[in-house]
């Protein structure tokens, strides 16, 4: 009996729990679609899932809103000029492209044939095709087997930057080249909004002499989702090779232990851009440990973390106020303004959404009988399963004595 009491508290306190925020949108002065960049702490209270973000009028109904996405939306694709190729067996692909279009980007579009492969590349830039500057660095292209076709299309990213040439060299040490077809950027591609800084996370610096690393350990209240970090390092000439960890849960049949997992590894090099761009970290406590190997420590003066913007886009009208509600309890939205994100234009008003702060759980549940919930629900059922287990297993009992 005691485990199912248990049972029912677990289900009373799942189903009770709720991250509940609200926020306002104001000063609304045309009417119109707007972009709305949500904040790293509302993405935090979320736990990244918009689904449980909706927009409210004065009259308290839904006002309709789709996730800004811009990339690869246009069909017509800009091919660079591809001005040399050249592999080196058993070594490295390099490909140099010129950007004739006079724009600044931070990205290009790959059209590369199907291959099972996983490719580690590097991109720098030069004005002149005699001196180059690093962009980045060991990063990792892959699932390169297209779902339909025999080709498909993928993007890399790098710092904005204005070099009219660019290389990218693929190391083919372990795998054959694969086959790049064309190189380029979407005519309506434009550059996102900049890189957010995340302030929520403080970090320590731990020397490990007997394994010659430096660790750097990062914690903060909630998980945040981090997209780039940013070294200002003193030490004028390094080259080290340095790794992310996280706690994973090793689970088995009696017990769980917690043991670090490699979630990814990149290079810290002094002629390198000082930010790295890292995929999948959305974590409350990380770790980056530094190979030192018979070096000094670097002289870290400061990291930052950042993460890329999310916007979202709704039509306002002016001078009215909105409510932004996070409820956890919300599914995902199905709205029409979905089919229609061809529409929207680059250079759209900007709302700001303020006073973000949490309901108190009362508040949240007002104007609901407590019989009305979908907590009572809960407890009803739960209850009358237990009701039911507890009988039988008493009626088993009676007829085993019998």
């Amino acid at each position: 009996m005691k485990k199912w009491i248990s049972l029912v508290l677990l289900f009373v306190s799942f189903w009770g729990w709720s991250q509940n925020y609200k926020a306002e949108i104001k000063n609304i002065q045309e009417d119109g679609f707007h972009q709305i960049q949500l904040s790293s702490e509302i993405r935090a209270v979320a736990n990244e899932n918009l689904a449980f973000l909706r927009i409210l009028d004065t009259t308290k109904k839904e006002v309709p809103y789709v996730i800004s996405n811009f990339k690869g939306e246009s069909e017509n694709y800009i091919s660079f000029k591809i001005l040399s190729k050249n592999s080196i067996k058993d070594s490295i692909t390099a490909i140099v492209i010129q950007n004739e279009t006079g724009k600044k980007i931070n990205q290009l579009n790959l059209k590369i044939g199907n291959a099972a492969l996983t490719k580690q590349y590097q991109v720098s830039g030069s004005y002149d095709q005699e001196e180059w500057f690093g962009l980045v660095a060991n990063e990792t292209l892959k699932d390169l087997v297209a779902t339909k076709g025999i080709d498909l299309e993928k993007t890399i990213y790098f710092p904005v930057n204005d070099y009219p040439y660019l290389r990218i060299e693929f190391n083919d040490k372990k795998s054959l080249p694969i086959n790049i077809q064309a190189i380029g950027i979407n005519e309506n591609q434009f550059l996102p909004d900049e890189l957010i800084e995340v302030n929520a996370f403080t970090y320590k610096i731990i020397e490990d002499k007997e394994r010659k690393v430096t660790q750097i350990v990062f914690s903060a209240q909630k998980k945040y989702q981090i997209d780039a970090i940013s070294f200002a390092i003193a030490t004028e000439l390094y080259a080290r090779e340095a790794r992310i960890t996280i706690k994973k849960e090793i689970k088995n049949k009696k017990s769980t232990t917690i043991r670090d997992g490699l979630l990814s590894s990149f290079l810290l090099n002094s002629k390198m851009d000082s930010k790295i761009r890292v995929s999948n970290l959305n974590e409350k406590e990380f770790t980056i440990e530094i190979e030192n190997k018979d070096n000094q420590p670097l002289e870290i003066q400061n990291i930052q973390l950042f993460q890329k913007p999310i916007t979202i886009i709704s039509r306002l009208k002016a001078n009215e106020k909105y409510e932004v509600v996070i409820d956890s309890t919300y599914s995902k939205p199905i709205y029409d303004l979905v089919n229609f994100m061809e529409s929207f234009t680059v250079g759209m008003p900007k709302a700001t959404i303020t006073n973000f702060y949490k309901i108190e759980k009362e508040k949240h549940i007002k104007g609901k009988s407590f019989w009305q919930t979908n907590l009572f629900m809960w407890i009803c059922i739960v209850l009358g399963i237990g009701i039911v287990v507890y009988f039988a297993l008493g009626l088993l009992k009676d007829m085993k004595n019998e």
